[in-house]
């Protein structure tokens, strides 16, 4: 469907947990990860049949492309079973999971059969010292070792990363930068734009120009440079809004269905799943999508509304 300025919505991003297992300075550190444990076990996430409700209601208004997000996915068993049945809905184009790479080795192939397109894998490094430090744990080799599977899998593998072009270029796999986005933790990090990254790295591998492929549904702008075989995507949400072309909606593990990382606006959808029908669901999915916002104010930090953690809101 469209929403009120014309843009039609057609990607939703579940987050299906706000558990995981790092602790990410910048998403969820030591000091906020017992606050998110207690949120948890006062008003726990959806199961999958309530998620699926709202997928078949999503499907209902056009909805076509999902992720599944956390915290971190695959910390929750119901993982795999919740991709598969996701891939069954009928219109569903493609079905895709984002997750830190610490369990991937040992579900890939099952990620695979159930019908997951792409692999997200989010890796700030891969020195194992700064890796450590960044996320708290030593599980560096994990993450390689879940690239690794996830491609002998036959899953399509991005890396949402920071340092990591030789080696997305030796693992064959996009890579991806994404500005840090003033949301929870990363509120108190600033960090340079993709513009000045992009001009940075034509110093090392040659001139780039945009990519004619376009790979993937989100909003990355991917080119090409001269001395590498692989597209590098950027992600600009602070220094080059996209909002005129946001195709997304996202769900809170809790059942709130939100607009924008930006604000708190949107609508809880487990009241209406414990008290409505089918046919209220959509609707008021429908109605809430049509209120999406215009464009995010994240280079105006007084004016935001949403103050949980990233990893509260499935990001």
């Amino acid at each position: 469907m469209k929403d009120q300025y014309g843009r039609t919505i057609d990607y939703l991003r579940i987050s299906i947990t706000d558990a995981c297992n790092l602790r990410c300075r910048y998403c969820m550190p030591e000091s906020a990860a017992g606050c998110a444990l207690e949120q948890a076990e006062q008003n726990p996430p959806l199961t999958v049949e309530e998620m699926l409700k709202i997928v078949h209601a999503a499907a209902g208004l056009g909805i076509t492309h999902y992720r599944i997000t956390g915290g971190e996915p695959l910390v929750r068993k119901e993982c795999v079973e919740l991709v598969q049945k996701i891939k069954a809905v009928p219109g569903t184009a493609s079905v895709g999971i984002t997750t830190n790479g610490v369990r991937l080795a040992s579900c890939a192939r099952d990620l695979k059969a159930a019908g997951c397109d792409s692999v997200n894998v989010s890796l700030d490094t891969v020195d194992a010292a700064e890796f450590a430090a960044l996320t708290g744990r030593d599980a560096l080799e994990q993450v390689k070792q879940g690239i690794c599977a996830a491609k002998e899998a036959g899953l399509l593998v991005k890396l949402n990363a920071e340092e990591l072009i030789e080696f997305a270029e030796q693992e064959k796999v996009p890579v991806r930068f994404i500005e840090v986005m003033p949301v929870g933790a990363g509120k108190s990090y600033v960090g340079p734009s993709n513009e000045a990254l992009k001009t940075e790295l034509e110093q090392w591998y040659g001139a780039c120009t945009p990519d004619q492929e376009k790979e993937g549904n989100g909003p990355a702008a991917y080119v090409r440079y001269e001395k590498l075989s692989m597209p590098v995507g950027f992600i600009s949400a602070i220094h080059g809004k996209f909002c005129g072309s946001c195709n997304r909606i996202r769900l809170t593990s809790r059942g709130f269905l939100k607009l924008c990382l930006c604000y708190e606006n949107g609508v809880d959808l487990r009241e209406v799943l414990q008290n409505g029908t089918a046919a209220d669901l959509r609707d008021v999915m429908a109605q809430a999508i049509l209120k999406k916002p215009m464009e995010h104010c994240f280079e105006r930090p007084k004016d935001m509304t949403e103050h949980h953690l990233m990893s509260g809101i499935g990001g």
